[in-house]
């Protein structure tokens, strides 16, 4: 099927779950966004395109925004997208920063269908020293993505978190995670060395419909919905008080269901303290909710990142120690982003001696590091591909593609940077998408019929 063929499609089939949602039949929908008849199935057919009028006329007579009935491009219909290092090169561009040149950026492999925003960039501005408040140092303001970030060569880092400055310097196979609109910056410690970083920015779960609701609601709602994750908020107390809440529970109802002391039941509900084992069970089951529901994630991060140098990061073989085929390194990363995975690939096999391949259930992306090529093969749709890829090169693969890493010539050994990312299919969709009725997943994922025969 061809990409616009089966972008028409998706959008037909978003068409007839809205108006399945309503409860309008396509002689009701036809009355109300004013089609003829006939060919409201056509559009959910996906065999006459859903046009941006006609997505315009149902978010105004229906309670739809326009987002709810655009679909996404698939730009990935091979399960890889490549972007060779000439493209790269090609997609160049130098940002001043103080009116002189401080950054080159370049584009690598990326996605419509992730959220993620990789970048080659290139220092170029040098300093003498590790002092952050250097004033040849241009700082930036912060940024809404989360930005993980390997290092190649003389590299100091720059962050700033509660208005102290810090500067960290950094060498080949060093990472970080940030946290989202801390301002940080770059330069390079070296006038002859090559000092560049990857930077791989990405919203995670704060992109998208949650960023359109909140911006709706406005600041004093944002924050009064914001969980700290320090102090008292940190228990499990902000989220039971926020489950009371949403089932107008007192607490002298909270003590009646769990059996608890009114005063052990206030305590707990307040965040002075924090639930046992048995009683956050208890809680759980009082409430409607799973204990994993009432469990704040943790976060590793000091001053808002994570660092990890590579002398201090572990590294194992895979599959095993009897037949490696790959030696995995553990990048920068924090618990906050379970679903985000960093790892620094040497790839010790050559194309004789290929192991079983990696499968994810998250978005990857992988660069090619150092002066070695790699030989990249995949299978989707029924088909086994093989390319080269040269150093330099990237690509983007999508979650579920079985993919394959071999050194491309006999004896040498190439090395891979490997980032993974959960996109939208959070865990509480995969479980809902695992209960529905049979047959129910086809039509979750496009929606072929009306709901009532």
């Amino acid at each position: 099927m061809r990409p616009e063929d089966d972008f028409t499609r998706r959008a037909g089939a978003l068409l007839r779950a809205a108006a399945n949602d309503l409860k309008r039949d396509d002689e009701n929908a036809e009355r109300e966004l004013g089609l003829e008849k006939g060919s409201f199935a056509e559009f959910a057919a996906g065999t006459r395109p859903v046009t941006w009028e006609l997505m315009r006329r149902a978010a105004e007579v229906w309670p739809l925004n326009e987002r709810d009935l655009l679909p996404g491009h698939d730009d990935c219909p091979a399960g890889v997208r490549i972007t060779r290092h000439k493209e790269s090169v090609a997609s160049g561009r130098v940002l001043s920063r103080g009116g002189e040149p401080y950054y080159e950026y370049r584009d690598t492999a990326m996605s419509r269908i992730a959220s993620y925003r990789p970048e080659w960039i290139r220092m170029l501005r040098v300093v003498e020293d590790d002092d952050p408040d250097n004033p040849l140092v241009q700082w930036n303001r912060g940024h809404l993505l989360y930005q993980f970030t390997y290092f190649i060569g003389p590299v100091n880092y720059y962050y700033r978190w509660n208005g102290v400055s810090h500067c960290v310097p950094m060498d080949t196979g060093d990472s970080v995670w940030g946290l989202p609109f801390a301002p940080h910056s770059f330069t390079s410690r070296s006038k002859t060395e090559p000092a560049c970083i990857l930077a791989l920015t990405y919203g995670g779960s704060l992109l998208g419909d949650a960023q359109r609701e909140l911006a709706v609601l406005g600041n004093a709602t944002t924050r009064a919905l914001a969980v700290p994750l320090e102090g008292a908020a940190h228990r499990p107390g902000a989220m039971i008080r926020s489950f009371m809440d949403a089932g107008a529970v007192t607490v002298a109802e909270l003590a009646d269901r769990t059996g608890l002391a009114r005063e052990r039941a206030e305590e707990l509900a307040g965040g002075a303290v924090s639930p046992d084992p048995e009683e956050l069970e208890t809680l759980a089951v009082a409430l409607g909710v799973s204990v994993r529901d009432l469990l704040p994630p943790r976060t590793g991060t000091a001053d808002g990142v994570s660092l990890r140098f590579a002398r201090d990061a572990r590294s194992w073989v895979w599959p095993d120690e009897g037949a490696p085929a790959y030696r995995m390194t553990r990048l920068a990363g924090d618990p906050l982003h379970p679903h985000t995975s960093a790892l620094q690939v040497d790839v010790l096999a050559d194309g004789a001696e290929r192991s079983a391949p990696l499968t994810t259930y998250q978005h990857q992306y992988l660069y090619v590091l150092g002066a070695e090529p790699v030989s990249l093969s995949w299978e989707f749709g029924g088909r086994r591909v093989e390319e080269t890829l040269a150093p330099g090169d990237s690509a983007y693969v999508r979650p579920q593609v079985p993919v394959t890493f071999a050194a491309a010539e006999e004896g040498r050994q190439a090395q891979i940077l490997l980032l993974r990312i959960s996109g939208s299919v959070t865990p509480e969709v995969r479980y809902a998408v695992g209960t529905m009725a049979a047959g129910g997943v086809d039509r979750y994922v496009a929606e072929d019929r009306l709901w009532y025969s």
